[in-house]
């Protein structure tokens, strides 16, 4: 809560905070809605892991299949707004982590490996996105990890039942903001440096 209340305690929530958790302000991988009436013919964004940047929720929209091509795999769908996160070793301790926007059709499938939260009125997407995405919360994740060596998971539980800290959506906002202008300062600083080594 430093972000926009400097006096508060290390460990303590600012006041009007609550902790709760995931599964209270999000869905996690809900089913694709309407999916009955929707047309077989549709194209649909298709995401593929590799097409998922790390860290700094980019995606990029290059391939389409049509619906009915997607439907027979056993592909993650998700709408505009999810967030997908790789549940999957190492592609989760390394962030592949994004918020889904400008589908072709508002829908999109993608790897089996992915989780999809969806959040509800109470929380900002891009506040539950730097949330998942910072080091602790992933570290936290690798230790929750099950399965075999080198095929091991997030379990589902495991984001569901963790607590976040909620201030209001309007301050949400605020700390996203305060958030983004810090990221784009280093953006800039890292431009500026690699413009310097070409010279």
């Amino acid at each position: 809560g430093k972000l926009t209340n400097e006096n508060v305690k290390d460990g303590e929530l600012p006041d009007g905070w609550e902790m709760v958790q995931i599964n209270t302000v999000s869905n996690i991988n809900p089913k694709l809605p309407n999916k009955e009436n929707l047309d077989r013919e549709m194209e649909v964004q298709f995401l593929p892991m590799k097409l998922v940047e790390e860290i700094v929720n980019k995606i990029h929209l290059s391939e389409i299949k049509k619906l009915q091509e997607v439907l027979k795999g056993s592909y993650t769908p998700f709408i505009d707004n999810d967030i997908i996160f790789a549940k999957v070793t190492p592609c989760m301790e390394n962030g592949k982590i994004a918020i889904v926007e400008k589908l072709i059709n508002r829908i999109g499938f993608g790897s089996s490996e992915f989780h999809v939260i969806r959040t509800n009125e109470k929380v900002s997407t891009k506040f539950m996105f730097y949330f998942l995405v910072q080091d602790r919360f992933r570290s936290e994740a690798a230790n929750a990890m099950t399965g075999a060596v080198g095929l091991r998971r997030v379990p589902k539980q495991f984001i569901e039942n963790y607590p976040i800290p909620l201030p209001s959506v309007e301050e949400q906002h605020r700390i996203v903001q305060e958030i983004e202008s810090r990221l784009s300062v280093a953006d800039k600083m890292e431009q500026s440096i690699q413009e310097s080594l070409q010279k």
